[in-house]
């Protein structure tokens, strides 16, 4: 049965930064705006591994939720801001899903964001091609479109059951990449012993071809992780009972008793700075990382990790941040738009934290802690741009 789409008003600002406070922190520093609450029946891809839909304070509506005054929110912040960080689009669901109302809102919001002339990125399984029927978005800079790609046809099937199909997606980056729109795909997450479920011996193989075929559509970075999963029993409809590492062990299990027994003694439980959950040993997450960033890299491509590892351990050297591309902060100009500010990376505590006074000109941006609003609103005519000839990046 068809959910019906309700439209609400969210209240309250939208500002929110990674939730993430350890220096060992690798997140740059963002602007988070969720198009809709958590909860189930906002996302309708129903990927069996997302934790969003089980998130703290999640709506449990049998009706799709979405929000209906996002721009109004965020313009009443900006109205108030000296510095503005990259804005992502949208963390606990799909901001891309094919649901016309979804997408006049996501419009709404991102012409805003050109219209302030502030950086963003968009991370969907779904086709943003809606988004250009806005006026300039194709030029648009800074920007970026990231789209999620856990593995091969195959994979997706069993993983994300509702989203678009492999072809699907690659069509998009492909479509995206031609047009000359900064493109990423997010390799993530990868469960390997799936892939030994399905192609045995040959499951790496099945990686060197992804890669290949991402090389393809002109993406330019590839971000990955191995998955981070928890045992914590689910609340919502379908899935009462059992957990996102479950529901992953049984797709395993149906294919290969062999390969969920490896999944069960090399995914443990493992404190990161960035949450607990069940993971790739670290070991092999390390070597596998490795390996496939020498084949990206080959191919012309940068490469990341996503929480899972170091910069140091894991990462293409000389990238902004994990997005591989640059997404600086933007600072307001007289007549109260913004501009991007030369040498920024937004991940200050990584690439500015040895500098005496960062390209924004404050250095007490210079924190692993998340981003509050109010460090962002002070008088503009105290930040002079400097200098970014020694810039440092991660």
């Amino acid at each position: 049965m068809a959910m019906s789409v309700k439209l609400i008003a969210k209240k309250g600002s939208t500002f929110h930064d990674f939730p993430y406070s350890s220096p060992e922190r690798k997140c740059f520093h963002c602007w988070i705006i969720n198009v809709t609450p958590p909860g189930p029946n906002q996302c309708l891809h129903k990927c069996i591994y997302c934790y969003a839909r089980e998130a703290i304070y999640s709506n449990y509506s049998e009706d799709t939720l979405i929000y209906n005054n996002l721009p109004e929110l965020v313009e009443k912040d900006l109205k108030k801001l000296t510095l503005c960080p990259p804005i992502s689009l949208s963390n606990i669901s799909d901001p891309c899903q094919d649901i016309p109302e979804l997408r006049e809102e996501v419009k709404r919001l991102v012409k805003l964001l050109m219209d302030y002339g502030v950086s963003f990125f968009i991370t969907t399984k779904g086709n943003p091609s809606f988004l250009l029927e806005l006026p300039g978005f194709i030029e648009y800079k800074p920007k970026l479109i990231a789209t999620t790609i856990e593995g091969t046809p195959e994979i997706l099937r069993l993983l994300s059951l509702g989203a678009p199909p492999f072809d699907a997606r690659i069509a998009t980056v492909r479509k995206l990449s031609n047009l000359g729109i900064d493109t990423v795909i997010r390799l993530d997450p990868i469960f390997i012993h799936l892939f030994q479920a399905l192609y045995g011996d040959s499951w790496f193989g099945k990686i060197a071809e992804l890669i290949d075929i991402f090389a393809s559509t002109g993406a330019k970075h590839i971000i990955s992780s191995t998955g981070k999963l928890s045992r914590k029993h689910s609340q919502f409809s379908g899935y009462e009972g059992t957990s996102t590492w479950q529901r992953v062990y049984k797709v395993i299990h149906t294919q290969s008793p062999l390969a969920a027994k490896r999944f069960e003694q090399e995914y443990k439980y493992e404190a990161n700075w960035s949450g607990g959950g069940y993971r790739l040993r670290k070991d092999l997450r390390r070597d596998f990382h490795h390996k496939v960033r020498e084949l990206v890299e080959a191919k012309g491509m940068t490469y990341a990790t996503c929480q899972e590892l170091s910069a140091e351990e894991s990462d293409s050297k000389d990238i902004p941040s994990c997005h591989g591309l640059p997404l600086p902060f933007a600072k307001k100009k007289a007549n109260g738009k913004f501009k991007p500010i030369p040498g920024c990376t937004a991940n200050c505590w990584v690439s500015c934290r040895r500098l005496p006074i960062p390209p924004c000109g404050q250095p007490k941006l210079i924190t692993h802690e998340p981003m509050k609003l109010n460090k962002l609103c002070f008088d503009p005519t105290l930040i002079p741009y400097q200098s970014t000839s020694k810039l440092l990046t991660i």
